[in-house]
C-alpha cells in the first residue's frame, strides 16, 4: 500500500500540472451589489483552498468597493488591492489613445543574431496615419475636452470604435471621414443628450423656469416656475384644447417631474449664506449650488422649508433650451412658439 505522504506528493505535482486560471470581473462593484454575493464568495473559496489554481482579478472605478463586501467574502479575499491612477497630462492622455490603436511594431531576428525593430510596411505605415488622425484639429479638441472633462479613458475610445470597427481586409485603413463624424457626435453636449429624453410636462416645466430668467428673476422655485406655466397654459387653454395634445397637468404630477430635473441634475438647489425665521427663504449673495439630493433633503434652505419652495436655479444657457426644442418632433407648435418668444 502506498503512504499517504506518497499520494499527498502526486496530488501536489497534478496540481502544479494544471493550467492556471485567471477571472477578469469587470464592474467589480456590481456583483458586489449582489443579494448574496455567490459568486464572489465562490470564486475566492476556490482561490483560497489552493486546490485549483486559479486567480480572481477585480476592476471597479469605486474606492468603497471593500465596504461593499460581506463578511463571509471579506474573509476569503487577500485584502490585496493596487490603485491605477488617471493620466495626469494631456500629453499621457493622448499617448493612452496612441497605444491603442497602433499595430504593435514586433522585433524581428537580424543576421547576427541580434533583433531589430519589425519592418512590417502595413504597421509602419497604419501607425503612421494615426498620428496623422491624431493631429488633426478636430481630434486635438475632441481629446482636450475629455480630458478636462473626467479624464475618463472610455469616453475617449467611444469616438474611434466606429472607425476601428470598419477595418476589414477591404479597408485596412482608418477612415479620417469616420473618425470625424464619431467624434463630433460624441461632443455633442451631454446634458442635452440626457434630456433628449425627457418628457413633454419636464419640457414644459424648463421653458417655464427659462421664461422666468428672461422676466428677470435669478432665483425661484416650483411654486414659482408651476405658476409660469399654469399661467401660460390657461391663457392659450382654447388653442392646445383644439389641438388634444396637451393638458395642464396638476401640481403633484408636476412637482414629481420637477424632482427629475434635480435627479437629472438640470436643476440645482442654491445654497442660502442666510436664513429667514422660518428657513423657507434665504440670501445666495455668498453662496453656490448645492448637490441633487439635497433639494429634496432640505439641506439647501432649511429642513423646514417645504420643498416646493427651496430655491434653485437651471443649469442650461438660452441657446441649449431652444436647441432641445428644436431637435423633438413630438413638441407641439404653441410649446415651440412658447421657447422662442422667450429668447
Amino acid at each position: 500500500m502506498r503512504s499517504a505522504g506518497a499520494d499527498d506528493d502526486e496530488t501536489q505535482q497534478q496540481r502544479q500540472q494544471q493550467p492556471p486560471v485567471l477571472f477578469i470581473l469587470e464592474e467589480f462593484d456590481l456583483l458586489a451589489q449582489h443579494p448574496k454575493q455567490s459568486l464572489l464568495y465562490t470564486l475566492f473559496d476556490i482561490a483560497q483552498s489552493q486546490q485549483t489554481p486559479i486567480a480572481v482579478l477585480g476592476v471597479t472605478a469605486r474606492i468603497d468597493v471593500m465596504d461593499l463586501l460581506e463578511k463571509r467574502v471579506k474573509s476569503r479575499f487577500s485584502h490585496r488591492q493596487i490603485h491605477v491612477h488617471q493620466a495626469q497630462s494631456l500629453t499621457d492622455f493622448t499617448a493612452i489613445l496612441r497605444t491603442a490603436l497602433s499595430v504593435p511594431l514586433l522585433p524581428t531576428p537580424a543576421s547576427s543574431g541580434s533583433t531589430s525593430q519589425s519592418s512590417d510596411p502595413y504597421a509602419i505605415q497604419f501607425n503612421a496615419e494615426v498620428d496623422e488622425i491624431l493631429a488633426t484639429p478636430e481630434v486635438e479638441t475632441y481629446i482636450s475636452d475629455t480630458f478636462d472633462f473626467g479624464k475618463d479613458v472610455r469616453q475617449l475610445f467611444r469616438g474611434f470604435i466606429p472607425a476601428v470597427a470598419r477595418l476589414s481586409p477591404q479597408e485596412p485603413s482608418l477612415s479620417l471621414s469616420c473618425v470625424r463624424d464619431s467624434v463630433a457626435k460624441e461632443a455633442v453636449s451631454a446634458k442635452l443628450q440626457v434630456l433628449a429624453s425627457i418628457s413633454l410636462l419636464e419640457l414644459c416645466l424648463i421653458i417655464a423656469m427659462k421664461s422666468l430668467v428672461q422676466g428677470g428673476s435669478s432665483k425661484y422655485n416650483f411654486e414659482m416656475v408651476y405658476n409660469e406655466y399654469k399661467t401660460f397654459m390657461s391663457r392659450h387653454l382654447m388653442a392646445v384644447a383644439s389641438g388634444g395634445a396637451m393638458k395642464v397637468y396638476k401640481k403633484p404630477v408636476a412637482l414629481k417631474a420637477f424632482e427629475t430635473l434635480v435627479e437629472l441634475e438640470i436643476v440645482r438647489p442654491l445654497v442660502a449664506a442666510s436664513m429667514g425665521g422660518d428657513g423657507a427663504s434665504g440670501s445666495t449673495s455668498g453662496g453656490g449650488t448645492l448637490g441633487r439630493n439635497d433639494l429634496l433633503a432640505g439641506a439647501a434652505q432649511g429642513a423646514r422649508a417645504p420643498k416646493e419652495y427651496r430655491m434653485v436655479q437651471m443649469m442650461l444657457e438660452p441657446g441649449q433650451v431652444v436647441e432641445l426644442v428644436a431637435d423633438r418632433i413630438d413638441v407641439p407648435a404653441i410649446i415651440r412658439r412658447w421657447s422662442q418668444s422667450i429668447m
